[in-house]
């Protein structure tokens, strides 16, 4: 909401202890606006009349911030840091996408940082995490972020989010549906017709690969059909193209594949054609996430698309309310569901001769 926006006439009631956000809601101005004014930021920039809209509203509702929770924070400096494992990974860039827009829109800047590198370097991670050049830190963490690294971060007293995590411990995290995206892709392949359908999983982190694993699980309890063929397909176009050959040596040959990453989907797409497979019509290749050239692949990539720019902007709204005080707690998002993208890569299953 833009700080030059008026309050609601009348503003809705507020019971019990006023926080932040009723402030905010009740002046027209964003949550950073309120944090900044009320402790007494001189880079802030804004009229007099929205000034003084805040501090006659903040004085109305009785509003004392909440010094406990300013207590804890190791620094005021506008700024959140976001760790992801892997910064070339096109998945993650809409993820920070989503995260850099939510970050702008509520005054703060964002501070990417590779998360293998704030694990290993005891220089990076002093510099980072205890600097004091950040306020809260997002953690994309991936197959290769240990619970130790973790586990450190958390005992700095540093504000820390998990994004795409569904831990159920003190820290935080919002989470996207990956057990529907699973169950998606592989009931797209079971309503082509197919019965031998094999999954490449992502092996860690192991609360998603678990979540995408029950999804294609499901959807082949509910077709009637056993357990297809599933392997470790990893992050990665090398994880990919080593997993598929494989995957069709073990067991019943598959004629369908769920990918759980994209990119280990693009290896196994190259595999097959090594392996002299014709793609869709002898395998059939379906992978979650949608990345900007999955359409320009041949055959174009069939994918579940799911709401990476919305984890983003969550992400950073979840850390927000932890600054102001608000106790950490864990999100999934399912009011976006996840959309399956059909392109080339998919067909019905050709009958045998």
């Amino acid at each position: 909401m833009s700080e030059s926006c008026q309050p609601a006439d009348p503003p809705t009631p507020v019971t019990g202890r006023a926080k932040m956000s009723d402030v905010a809601r009740i002046a027209g101005v964003s949550q950073a606006v309120v944090s900044r004014l009320l402790r007494g930021d001189e880079t802030l920039r804004i009229r007099e009349e929205t000034r003084n809209r805040v501090l006659e509203v903040a004085a109305q509702l009785r509003y004392t911030p909440n010094e406990v929770a300013r207590a804890l924070r190791r620094a005021e400096s506008g700024i959140l840091g976001m760790a992801v494992h892997d910064t070339s990974n096109p998945v993650y860039s809409e993820i920070m996408a989503g995260a850099q827009e939510e970050a702008s829109a509520s005054g703060y800047a964002l501070l990417l940082a590779d998360a293998d590198e704030l694990a290993r370097s005891d220089r990076t991670f002093e510099r980072i995490v205890r600097g004091n050049r950040i306020d809260g830190l997002l953690l994309q963490r991936g197959s290769s972020t240990a619970d130790e690294t973790i586990a450190k971060i958390a005992a700095t007293r540093l504000p820390l989010l998990l994004v795409n995590d569904r831990t159920r411990g003190e820290i935080g995290s919002v989470a996207l549906d990956d057990d529907d995206a699973t169950y998606l892709a592989t009931r797209h392949l079971v309503e082509l017709g197919h019965t031998a359908i094999a999954h490449l999983k992502l092996g860690n982190p192991k609360a998603r690969s678990e979540a995408r694993t029950r999804g294609w699980r499901r959807a082949l309890r509910e077709a009637g059909l056993p357990d297809g063929s599933q392997l470790r397909g990893g992050h990665t176009p090398e994880e990919g193209a080593a997993a598929l050959p494989r995957l069709l040596a073990s067991g019943t040959a598959p004629t369908g594949v769920v990918v759980s990453n994209v990119l280990a989907a693009v290896g196994a797409m190259t595999a097959a054609r090594e392996a002299g497979l014709r793609i869709p019509e002898d395998l059939s290749i379906v992978a979650v996430h949608d990345v900007f050239f999955a359409r320009h692949l041949s055959p174009p990539l069939t994918v579940v698309r799911l709401p990476l720019r919305e984890l983003g902007r969550r992400s950073v709204a979840a850390i927000l309310r932890q600054l102001e005080g608000a106790p950490a707690r864990h999100e999934i998002i399912t009011e976006l569901a996840p959309e399956l993208i059909v392109r080339g890569s998919t067909a019905p299953r050709r009958k045998q001769p």
